[in-house]
């Protein structure tokens, strides 16, 4: 998976639940654009965009990745958020802690393994990713409409 395809898809889950959008700056920049229930993403390494389809939200959120499919589960156990992702790379659980209104940890165990850090200051944040050895430093924008 690309590295920010799998930040929207694994690395994300705050905007996959609440369905914000995002701009982010870093090694494969991208847009996340929200219109309701649905939310196109928009990547560098994309020729064509990919959507995102909310089809449960709260307390169970339920998504749906085109292309390709992916299917998400997640819900916000305490301050908490949690994901079980069905994907054709495999089975994932996404995850993000928070340690603090401004920072929290995230990453991703089963098939595609990443962990990273996130500071946010609203509607800025920026974040540290370690995967697959290698460490990446993004900067983004949250977007509510």
């Amino acid at each position: 998976m690309e590295l920010a395809a799998f930040l929207w898809a694994l690395g994300d889950l705050p905007a996959a639940m609440a369905g914000t959008g995002e701009i982010a700056l870093g090694p494969d920049p991208w847009v996340l654009l929200p219109l309701g229930r649905l939310q196109l993403f928009f990547s560098s390494g994309l020729a064509v965009p990919r959507a995102r389809l909310r089809i449960l939200s709260g307390p169970w959120f339920l998504w749906l990745d085109l292309p390709p499919p992916r299917l998400a589960l997640g819900r916000a156990p305490a301050y908490a958020l949690v994901a079980l992702v069905r994907g054709p790379e495999g089975v994932n659980l996404a995850w993000e802690l928070p340690a603090a209104p401004w920072l929290s940890v995230f990453g991703s165990l089963g098939s595609e393994l990443g962990c990273g850090f996130r500071v946010r200051s609203q509607p800025l944040w920026g974040e540290f990713l370690v995967r697959g050895g290698e460490l990446s430093l993004w900067l983004g924008l949250s977007l509510s409409f």
